[in-house]
């Protein structure tokens, strides 16, 4: 509220003060003179009262200044004579000592000569203090208020605020309105006379009047006409006069008019403002989104332009591709870019996708170079074991032979990305495949692929030997794998396939299980898989009703003369499958098993996982013998290439686990007719690349040959007695389709390799392996400890013979996983050397109560820190064994009795 008085009044030249005392001759009394620029001293000469009780002092103000805005003109009369007084030219008042610095003199007494009245630094000092003494007694206490604000910092205010601080409260309310109605009239200056502020303060009123606070001014013959002129209309409207008033009503009634008409324009332009900016910014995020839509199209136009140009370039290139002796560069990517729950499920997946290092030997032609892209750094170890096997198989200088790249920013993302994905965001690797590929033809070999790999073949200009991502997406899924066989002519397992909801996968079981009776296991298996690791099962035994509705028809053959057609009518399956409906919607859950135990920890958490992605519903056969696969090359200019036939080796939950070579489960013209026509159906589909075709072979009972092999398992056994006496017939059905090159495939490239088959040969050895085990127990193994135990035990493959058992590293043995790969004479005597290498980690790694304590059939038992997996693996194993050993003994003894009946005559040894 209070502020000091403004420099333009202290400067102004109209502000004159003359002070001449008037001493009494005699008085001797010292002289000081006013300086004329003091700000404290102008102060002091305009502000000093009116002449009373001996003090003379005029003020004369000058109407046409207060009227124009300029600063007072001030007149001071001298002083009357004074014997106490003396003025001292002082700069500022902060500078004047109070009554509490009387302990100047003292600590003057003290320490030094005493302060006399001789002394005129004491005399000034007590003569300053009488006159502000006399000041607060006899001054009338007028300040000035300039431009509405209170000018604190003269003695007259001083004064009146030491005077009157019991009620400073009150007054600093009447001079906060005093300032507030000069500004409102504009008035320059105004003389404040504090006594009457003081007593209107005393009031205490809430509301002050403007005649009030207008009597507290002292300079009112200046004021006043200002605030008549300012006020004119009001002051107008006071007096009675009609014309007067209805011009100022007039003139109010036009005011408010244009506020509302202002008001209203205000509006309007606010609301078309805020519209006109929602359309631009509506029309600025479209015209943005057109923008990028246009930009995405016309690069997704290049990228389709540069994708058909790199693919029509391996087209004209492959038959060069294809001589072994042209130079050229193969760059394998080993990325599984498959869905997250199986990346999320399965145990050490950057192991997984590094379980083909075997594509190296690809590097044994003269002038062909492999890039491989590792999923993470591999030890020098790994290399050398590599190189030794590459030096072994005649590869001079292997070191020159092969680059491993591994992306910089591996450790950046989470375990479970693609390494395509994880390829694509690590530019410095991208740069040095593009070094390591300059000016050589050559192509890109993916792995499990999908979209990321056309991305980093795009983004490395390289043609990329797999198909489009849709086609094998169509190709790969269960359902998609149906349809191609189905297009083929290929049989398929008896089942329902794309079932997307909860009831439909309800009723489609049920329908199944009511027109198949004989069928002891119906599998369920998620569209988008890997490794047959996204499967379930339900055994119908576990339904009651089973047992009634098996003799209902017995009954209805017996009585229909063996007829097998009478229990599918519909009359007949409407009330079977009313029956099963009933129970198995109790029973699904508690009884149904789900085989992937790493993944999913019960059946409805895995339906959730099937509802999600899709499935299939398929009939487990009864008397499977064999799961045999035929892997194939389609190449770019549509041709089918059958690389291997192999039988694949899976554990008692149906996951895969390796294969065996060779082929024995079906006659092999059955399987190379199958794969052909679903190879030629893939073909016509614009696939190209690596994939493997998946049959499962089984033995059904029948009474003659059957004409049709797609014939359903319900409609080859009879129920009926008296019935001729049947033979079990060898049935071929198709599974699934692996749009990659898998690792059953890889793996047989190795072994031609290892053992020095050409390849265009067939080969000539049989061998039997297993992709991966984790064993926990090889954590605490050395590398060198462990190949020494191989050494000492005999475990070891022989160059001469080209047999034995090879270990295959895919990362150090800290990691608790490495594959194994067993060559022999035969498939029995692979599969014993496969199962010895088993019996030999048993033996030397780990305690044999960790092995023996594992019970399968807990679902605990799983984990990637459980001997389960590597029990479990083993013991698949040894039944394959023992179950090949079967055959191949049966064989040896037909083979023998043939040629004993040849030569006519039984040998002893036939008999036995």
């Amino acid at each position: 509220m209070s502020k000091k008085i403004n420099s333009s009044l202290m400067n102004d030249p109209r502000v004159t003060a003359q002070r001449k005392p008037k001493n009494p001759p005699g008085m001797g009394v010292t002289k000081k003179t006013f300086h004329g620029d003091s700000p404290l001293t102008r102060v002091l000469q305009a502000s000093q009262p009116a002449p009373a009780a001996g003090m003379g002092a005029s003020v004369r103000y000058d109407s046409t200044s207060l009227g124009s805005g300029k600063g007072p003109t001030i007149r001071s009369e001298a002083l009357p004579p004074n014997p106490t007084l003396t003025t001292v030219a002082l700069e500022d008042q902060a500078g004047l000592p109070s009554e509490g610095d009387a302990s100047i003199a003292t600590t003057a007494t003290k320490n030094g000569p005493s302060l006399t009245s001789d002394n005129p630094l004491n005399l000034e000092i007590d003569q300053i203090r009488s006159y502000l003494n006399m000041l607060d007694a006899y001054s009338l206490h007028n300040f000035l208020i300039w431009h509405g604000e209170t000018v604190s910092s003269t003695p007259e205010f001083s004064s009146f605020h030491r005077k009157y601080k019991n009620i400073w409260g009150s007054i600093l309310a009447v001079l906060s309105a005093l300032e507030t109605l000069l500004k409102t009239y504009e008035i320059p200056l105004a003389v404040i006379d504090g006594a009457a502020v003081a007593d209107l303060a005393a009031l205490d009123a809430p509301v002050i009047p403007d005649a009030d606070l207008l009597s507290c001014i002292s300079n009112k013959d200046q004021v006043l006409p200002l605030v008549e002129t300012k006020n004119k209309a009001t002051l107008l409207l006071s007096k009675s006069n009609p014309a007067q008033k209805l011009a100022g009503c007039a003139t109010r009634i036009q005011a408010w008019a244009r506020k509302c008409l202002g008001v209203a324009a205000f509006e309007l332009f606010r609301t078309r403002s805020r519209a006109a900016t929602r359309i631009q910014v509506h029309a600025r995020r479209r015209i943005a989104l057109l923008r990028v839509r246009a930009m995405l199209a016309e690069r997704r136009e290049y990228q389709t332009e540069k994708w058909a140009g790199l693919q029509t370039k391996l087209k004209q290139n492959w038959r060069r591709f294809e001589d072994p002796d042209a130079p050229k560069y193969i760059l394998h990517v080993p990325s599984l870019t498959i869905e997250e729950y199986l990346r999320l499920g399965l145990s050490s997946f950057p192991v997984r996708q590094n379980l083909q290092l075997t594509r190296l030997v690809e590097c044994a032609g003269p002038n062909v170079e492999v890039i491989y892209v590792a999923p993470f750094p591999l030890d020098d170890e790994i290399l050398d074991y590599y190189k030794k096997i590459l030096s072994i198989g005649g590869v001079a200088d292997p070191h020159s032979k092969f680059t491993v790249v591994v992306p910089e920013n591996i450790d950046r993302f989470p375990r479970h990305f693609p390494l395509a994905s994880v390829l694509l965001y690590s530019p410095h690797a991208l740069g040095r495949v593009r070094q390591c590929a300059r000016d050589k033809p050559g192509y890109m070999v993916g792995g499990c692929g999908g979209y990321q790999e056309k991305k980093v073949a795009l983004e490395l200009g390289v043609p990329l030997l797999a198909p489009e991502a849709d086609v094998g997406a169509w190709a790969g899924t269960r359902s998609g794998g149906k349809r191609a066989f189905m297009e083929s002519d290929v049989s398929v397992v008896v089942g329902a396939h794309d079932i997307y909801d909860e009831e439909d996968f309800v009723i489609a079981l049920t329908k199944l299980i009511a027109s198949n009776l004989d069928v002891e296991r119906w599998m369920f298996r998620v569209d988008v898989d890997y490794g047959n690791v996204g499967s379930g099962y339900f055994d119908v035994d576990e339904l009651k009703v089973m047992a009634d509705l098996r003799k209902e028809r017995a009954q209805l053959y017996s009585i229909h003369k063996g007829d097998v057609s009478v229990w599918l009518h519909p009359d007949v399956q409407l009330l079977a499958r009313a029956k099963i409906l009933r129970e198995l919607r109790a029973v699904l859950y508690q009884k149904g098993v789900c085989c992937g135990r790493d993944m999913f920890y019960s059946l409805k958490e895995f339906l959730r996982v099937f509802m999600r992605m899709g499935g299939v519903i398929e009939a487990e056969p009864i008397g499977i013998v064999g799961r045999p696969s035929m892997n194939l090359l389609i190449t770019p200019l549509g041709e089918v290439k059958m690389l291997s036939a192999v039988d694949l080796l899976m554990d008692d939950e149906g996951a895969l686990i390796g294969s065996s070579y060779p082929m024995l489960s079906v006659p092999p013209r059955a399987l190379q007719g199958a794969a052909a026509a679903v190879g030629a159906n893939l073909a016509k589909h614009d696939f190209i690349g690596y994939c493997s075709v998946n049959f499962v072979a089984y033995r059904v009972e029948a009474e003659r040959p059957a004409e049709d092999g797609a014939a359903s398992q319900t409609q080859t056994q009879t129920q009926t007695t008296g019935k001729p006496k049947v033979r079990r017939e060898l049935r071929m059905c198709g599974v699934s389709i692996d749009p990659y090159l898998t690792n059953a495939s890889a793996m047989h490239g190795f072994v031609k390799f290892v053992c020095g088959q050409p390849e265009n040969e067939v080969l000539a050895r049989s061998y039997a392996s297993c992709d991966a085990v984790h064993n926990p127990g090889l954590c605490s193994v050395q590398y060198g400890s462990f190949f020494k135990l191989c050494r000492m035990q005999a475990v070891s493959f022989d160059l001469e013979s080209l047999s034995g058992l090879m270990f295959l590293l895919y990362d150090s043995l800290s990691a608790g996983m490495l594959g194994m790969v067993a060559v022999g004479d035969n498939k029995f005597n692979s599969l014993e050397r496969l199962a010895g290498g088993f019996g030999f980690i048993k033996g030397n790694v780990g305690s044999a109560s960790s092995y023996n304590e594992v019970n399968l059939d807990d679902p605990g038992a799983g984990g990637e820190g459980f001997m389960a997996g590597f029990v479990r693996v083993m013991k698949a194993v040894e039944t394959e064994t023992r179950r090949v050993g079967v055959l191949f003994k049966a064989d040896a003894r037909k083979r023998m009795m043939k040629a004993a009946r040849s030569t006519g005559g039984a040998p002893a040894e036939a008999l036995t």
